[in-house]
């Protein structure tokens, strides 16, 4: 792998457990698929559930959604969620990586 993922990314995907949380508190879901994966420069973490979604104006108002969107924030990292009632959710975290002679460490 030609450069590890960021620093500043772990901590915000421990973060993203509020995802996986929601699922198991709200969801009713019968799967979760997790996919981690870093393409054109980009780290990207989906979170998808077959579960019973969610309203749209919903999602600002809920504190562990504004909690992810304030942990991505932080990072620039872009926080995305899809969900309509009856067809499930996904939560999309997605970092520009930075150059890689930008960490002299390296």
């Amino acid at each position: 792998m030609a450069r590890e993922l960021h620093d500043e990314l772990g901590p915000t995907l421990t973060g993203q457990a509020e995802a996986l949380t929601n699922v198991v508190r709200h969801a009713q879901a019968s799967q979760v698929d997790l996919e981690l994966h870093n393409e054109n420069r980009e780290t990207v973490l989906t979170i998808r559930d077959d579960g019973r979604g969610m309203a749209s104006g919903s999602l600002p108002s809920s504190n562990g959604i504004r909690g992810m969107r304030e942990r991505a924030m932080l990072i620039g990292a872009q926080l995305t969620i899809e969900s309509r009632p009856g067809q499930g959710t996904e939560v999309r975290l997605s970092l520009h990586d930075a150059p890689e002679d930008s960490n002299p460490d390296r």
